[in-house]
Order: C-alpha cells, then sequence, then structure tokens
C-alpha cells in the first residue's frame, strides 16, 4: 500500500512524503486493514524496527484531524525525549513532562499530542481525575512491561483507569499477545517481519552458527574482539550486551586500546566516566549504562547514530531504550548476578529485547545476533533456550501488597471509586482479574483497605483523610509517609538523622552493602547513633533487618558526604557508584525532602531545616554557601571558591570586589555577574567599570 493511498488530509500524505514515507511495510498495511485508522483498538507484536513508530503516528495524525488530542505513554524518559523530538520534526503540537508528581500543570493540555512516562500520567490522573477527558487516544510503547517487577502495576493500573479511551499497544516481544489484545479488546497484529531480516546464531570457536546456514570468522582469543572485528572489517557498527557496568567499561577499554585512532575529542563530562569515555572516543568505541551522567549517555547515543561510535558495550538497559540498531548484536553475558538467587540466567525476553537491536534500516541486508559458547553443549543449550524458545508470557504483577498500597489509595483520594463495589468493580477490569481468578486479590484488597483505615490514610467510610489526600498526590508510598510522620512527632532533628529517616523509606532507593563494608559503616555509624531518628534494630537478634538497616544508613552517609562538599569523583570511588547513581538518589532525596516538608506542615511543624537541606541536597554544599549557589552560574565549586575569599553572599557579588572575583572565576564570568546579560557588550562593561 502506499502512502498516497492512505484516507488522510493531503497536508498528512504530503508531510509524510516529505519525511521519506512512501510505501507501506506489511505489518504497517495489516494495521490498515484491521482499523488503524478507524476507530479500533491495535495491539501490534512486532519486531523492532518493523515500523511501529509510524504506525503510531498514523493513529496520531488521524485522532488530529479530527480535532481530538492523543497521548503517548512511554516507561523510560529517554524514549520520552527521542519521541518528543520526532514529533517536533512531524510540526505536531506536541509537549511532554516527565517529573513533578505533585505538580499539576493544565497547560500540558493545550497539546494536539502529549508524551508522558507513565508515572507522570498516573501523577495527573490523581490530582485530577478529568485531566484526560479530552484525549481520546493514548498509545502505550513497550507495553510488554506489564510484567516488570518495578513499573508492571501502575502500567496496568493506568491501562485500567483511562479503559474509555482508544488504545494502540506496541511492543516486540509479547509471547502471549492473543491474551493481551482480548484484555484490551483491541485486533492484534502480530507478525516476524523485519524490514532488515535478523540472523541469530552462537559463536563456538571460529565458526558462527546461525540457523540455516555457518560463518567463518578469523580465530582470536577473545570472541568478543573477534565477532566486532569481523563487523567492523565491512562497515558494520557493533552493541555489546554485557551483565554488569564493570564489565562494560572494562570491555570497552580493552577492545578500544585494539583499535587505531578516528576521532578527536567526544566533549563528555569531566566525571571520572566522562573521561573514561573521551578516551575511548578516539578509538571509536564507548561504553553505555545507568551509572553514567544522563548527558555522557545521550552523548554516546548521538554519537552513534552518527555513526562515530562503531562499537557500544551496554548492559541490558540500552536494549529497553532509545533506538539504536547495529549491523550486529554480540551478547556477551547469559547470565548475570541476583543479590537474592547469586548467578541466575537472563529471561529469554530481555535477550530477545537485545537481539532485535540487530540490523540497521537503510544500511545492512541484515542483521546478525550473535550468542557467544565455549563448548558443543553450551552451544546446543544456547539454541534450545534463546534462539528456538519463545519468552514466557506475561503476566500481572498487580496483586502484591506493597503494589497496592499506593494505587488503591490513589483510587479512593482521587474519586476514581467511592465505595468497595465500585473499588471490586475497577480491578474487574484489570489484566489480572482478566487471566486470573479476580476473587483471589479481593483478600489483598481487603488486607490493604484496613492497613490505610488503620494508619488514617482512610475513614471508615471510604474517605480520605488529610494525610491520605496529601500522600496519593505526593506519589510516595503511604509506608514512606508513616515513617515520615512517626519522625516528625519524635522532634529530633539533624542533618544525618533527617537523611536516614528518608533513606529508611521504600521510595528511596538503597544501595546494598558489599564485602567488608558492614563493619566500615557500622563503625562509622556510632559517631551518629544519638542522631538517628528511627528505631535502631537489635543486631544480636535481627540480624538480616540490621544489615539493611546499616545499607539504609550507607545511602544516607552519601548524601551526608555530598552536602558536606565531598568531591564528586572521590564520592564515586569511595561508594562503588556511578555519576548517574549520585544524580538519581540526589534527585530521590530531593522529592522525599519536599514530601517530608509538605507532611510536616499538615502537622503543624514548621521544620525550615528542610527546605535548605533541599537546596544543599541539589547543590552539594554547606549551609554556608545557601546565598551564593542561588545565584545562576554559581555552583557548588564556584561558590567555596568565593566563600574562601570572603565573597560570602549575594550582596558581596559588586564592583567593590570585582577584582577578587576576577580573580576567582576569569573576567568575563566577573562582569557577566556584576553587570549582568544587558552589559555583556564589552564596551558597555567597560563604561560601567570607569564608571566606578
Amino acid at each position: 500500500m502506499n502512502i498516497e493511498d492512505l484516507p488522510l488530509p493531503r497536508a498528512d500524505i504530503d508531510l509524510l512524503k516529505s519525511k521519506g514515507y512512501s510505501t507501506l511495510y506489511p505489518p504497517q498495511e495489516e494495521a490498515i486493514y484491521k482499523g488503524l485508522l478507524a476507530d479500533n483498538n491495535l495491539l501490534l507484536a512486532i519486531p523492532t524496527a518493523s515500523g511501529k513508530t509510524l504506525i503510531a503516528i498514523l493513529a496520531i495524525m488521524k485522532t488530529m484531524s479530527e480535532g481530538k488530542k492523543a497521548l503517548y505513554l512511554v516507561p523510560l524518559r529517554a524514549l520520552a525525549d527521542e519521541k518528543y523530538k520526532e514529533f517536533l520534526e512531524l510540526g505536531f503540537n506536541v509537549g511532554i513532562s516527565t517529573g513533578d508528581y505533585d505538580h499539576l500543570d493544565y497547560t500540558l493540555k493545550k497539546y494536539s499530542v502529549l508524551i508522558l512516562t507513565i508515572e507522570r500520567c498516573d501523577s495527573l490522573l490523581r490530582n485530577d481525575i478529568d485531566f484526560f477527558n479530552n484525549f481520546s487516544l493514548i498509545v502505550y510503547d513497550e507495553i510488554h512491561l506489564i510484567d516488570s517487577p518495578n513499573r508492571g502495576a501502575t502500567l496496568e493500573i493506568v491501562i485500567s483507569k483511562l479503559s474509555n479511551k482508544r488504545i494502540i499497544g506496541l511492543s516486540a516481544t509479547i509471547s502471549n499477545a492473543d491474551e493481551i489484545a482480548k484484555w484490551l479488546n483491541a485486533e492484534l497484529v502480530k507478525s516476524e517481519w523485519r524490514p532488515v531480516p535478523l540472523k541469530k546464531g552462537v559463536l563456538l570457536n571460529d565458526t558462527i552458527f546461525f540457523e540455516e546456514e555457518e560463518k567463518y570468522v578469523e580465530a582470536s582469543e577473545d570472541p568478543v574482539y573477534q565477532l566486532a572485528l569481523d563487523s567492523l572489517k565491512d562497515e558494520g557498527q557493533v552493541l555489546i550486551f554485557v551483565n554488569s557496568r564493570k564489565v562494560a567499561e572494562s570491555t570497552a577499554d580493552k577492545l578500544s586500546k585494539k583499535f587505531p585512532v578516528i576521532n578527536t575529542s567526544g566533549n563528555f563530562s569531566e566525571t571520572t566516566s566522562g573521561k573514561k569515555l573521551d578516551k575511548m572516543f578516539r578509538q571509536g568505541v564507548g561504553f553505555h549504562h545507568a551509572g553514567l551522567l544522563s548527558e555522557d549517555r545521550k552523548r554516546v547515543e548521538e554519537y552513534f547514530i552518527k555513526n562515530n561510535l562503531k562499537i557500544i558495550v551496554a548492559t541490558p538497559t540500552l536494549a529497553a531504550g532509545v533506538n539504536l540498531p547495529a549491523r550486529r548484536v554480540i551478547i556477551k553475558d547469559y547470565h548475570r548476578y541476583d543479590s537474592n538467587f547469586g548467578l541466575v540466567k537472563i529471561p529469554i525476553i530481555e535477550i530477545a529485547q537485545m537481539m532485535g537491536r540487530a540490523g540497521r534500516p537503510k544500511y545492512d541486508s541484515s542483521g546478525e545476533a550473535i550468542l557467544i559458547a565455549r563448548s558443543h553443549d553450551e552451544k546446543e543449550f544456547l539454541f534450545k533456550n534463546y534462539i528456538e524458545s519463545e519468552p514466557l508470557p506475561i503476566s500481572s504483577k498487580l496483586a502484591t501488597e506493597g503494589g497496592l498500597r499506593s494505587h488503591i489509595l490513589s483510587l479512593i483520594a482521587s474519586g476514581f471509586v467511592t465505595d468497595k463495589k465500585s473499588l471490586h468493580n475497577f480491578f474487574d477490569r484489570t489484566f489480572y482479574a482478566f487471566k486470573e481468578d479476580p476473587e483471589f486479590i479481593i483478600p489483598i484488597i481487603e488486607k490493604t483497605l484496613n492497613f490505610l483505615i488503620e494508619n488514617n490514610f482512610l475513614e471508615k467510610d471510604f474517605s480520605p483523610t488529610s494525610l491520605g489526600s496529601i500522600v496519593s498526590k505526593l506519589y510516595i508510598d503511604p509506608k514512606s509517609a508513616i515513617i515520615m510522620r512517626d519522625g516528625i512527632l519524635k522532634d529530633k532533628f539533624s542533618d544525618i538523622g533527617i537523611l536516614h529517616l528518608l533513606c529508611a523509606t521504600p521510595d528511596m532507593p538503597v544501595l546494598y552493602l558489599k564485602k567488608k563494608e558492614f563493619e566500615i559503616f557500622h563503625d562509622i555509624l556510632s559517631e551518629f547513633w544519638e542522631k538517628i531518628i528511627i528505631e535502631i534494630p537489635d543486631y544480636s537478634y535481627e540480624e538480616a533487618e540490621f544489615e539493611f538497616f546499616i545499607s539504609q544508613f550507607k545511602t544516607a552517609m552519601i548524601i551526608y558526604d555530598w552536602i558536606n562538599e565531598e568531591k564528586e569523583d572521590l564520592l564515586v570511588q569511595k561508594y562503588g557508584i556511578g555519576e548517574g547513581d549520585l544524580q538519581r538518589l540526589r534527585e530521590s532525596m530531593d522529592w522525599l525532602l519536599y514530601s517530608f516538608e509538605k507532611i510536616s506542615h499538615l502537622f503543624r511543624r514548621n521544620l525550615p531545616q528542610i527546605r535548605s537541606l533541599r537546596t544543599r541536597v541539589r547543590y552539594g554544599v554547606k549551609e554556608e554557601l545557601l546565598d551564593l549557589v542561588e545565584i545562576k552560574g554559581i555552583g557548588r565549586i564556584r561558590a567555596r571558591r568565593l566563600y574562601n575569599e570572603g565573597i560570602k553572599n549575594r550582596e558581596a557579588i559588586n564592583i567593590d570586589n570585582l577584582h577578587v572575583i576576577k580573580k576567582v572565576l576569569g573576567e568575563k564570568i566577573a562582569e557577566g555577574l556584576i553587570f549582568g546579560n544587558e552589559y555583556e557588550d564589552k564596551g558597555l562593561i567597560q563604561t560601567r567599570i570607569d564608571e566606578f
């Protein structure tokens, strides 16, 4: 089918043609026949690069041509950014929002297309159940994440809340797609067709065994280098998936030393990881994992798209993220370490996601996804378990007490349900109720309701209390609110005490203890023992609980060192984390401090220390630098240098201290601070200086 033949306005047809679209792929054509440009719900279970984005674009164009609006929901901020850029280039009136969970931004309603993360969508619904009344289409990207232990429950709740809207679900890997389609009342488009055929195989010694052929590759002691070099000789880019950040960096470093210099500086950050990336970039090699700063991850992705990077060594998070196809995907590891179970096999669905990145449309005649075996038996095992097997069926992750606490509270506090009958009716619409006996979830609902009533989030008449309403809007776990409330009432506050209190909430990611760290942080705890707000477990009776307590304390100490101006590279080294981890910990702590302040007001406690602590967490400074870091362009390092030279507050940023500020910050920055943007012209600045 040609683009010309689609029943869309002429302007839309011309726009699509100007972007290089001329004919539809077979799965896209099937979507048209099954009602894509009518009003049918659709579920697309088709491979990566087979045209899911265009299918979404066509549905959105149809929606906008009728004067209606569309939501595009994604699981990750990186995906939200990617889609936002794509839709901007199409000239869509598009908006994006991925944070500020308690901020009800009605300006978002002005957009014809709105891109949100699943959590942001849920937070808007918690604040206003009618927020999306004017939106008629919802596109769920990566809808298979209903199966995710961390995000699946929220996605399922959002789909159930918005079940009266038209749905387009997109995924590359759903083995039980027919079940999901029936639940969504959707037409199913399921296909294995790809514009670039995918060949899956296993390397053993000097031979790649594909499903229907064999290929010789020059032997090497390092099979990863062997496969990478073979692809690069033929101008093919390579993605290598490994099982940990440490292995990603070491593998990339090892490979970079074997290739010639092809680039100059990549302008990565000045962090330890950024410097490593900059060094490897010269050889066209990079690494990608969640421990990197977001700006460095984006640069790695951009350089790969531009073909400046020939090889990326990544953890599996990249497979679920932005669209980065490569000629060859090498899967180095099919095991990874689990803190509870030791070394475990990576699920088939994740390996399938990695393999799906192979094959660059417009560049490659085929893509190759290759696992590595060290024996004939292992080769047979890999074929049977990862190439010939389908992923396990997607299942609901909704029926857990922890997952339901927050969602049941939000349903009641927002007025989405008003009594037990309507609550049960809501859960009847979920995938859990569709797939399992809905009666199984009723005891969990009842137990959760009793918990919320006993802890003063709900009244017995099913109405929310003031605490319940604010906790729902803050988008935090009710158990976090209980910990905060109990801490507020103890009237025992210090920086480390507050930080540790919030690290003890289920909403704060906790860094687990590594070998030999227990004794180290137990000794440090002894210095702060009297300042800890929550009850300290008895080590002799609750060993596991006490160890987890020390893990929470370790997490608090990272933030404590940060606000006491420990250098970022030293923190990364000391705690064995990535710069991106520190960034996310600071963001989480900032939100929890904000929530703590809101809840303290509810109990009529004014805690000004919390507000200053938020600023210190944001900038990483001691209290004496708070005034300086609030000045645009002054960060923690510049503020400390100014303070040490006697420039201790914003009042000291004046003409009388120009020579001192120049000495610390340089002439251009100093003059810009004192005279402002209106004096950016050098001549005007000099005239102003002469006046003084």
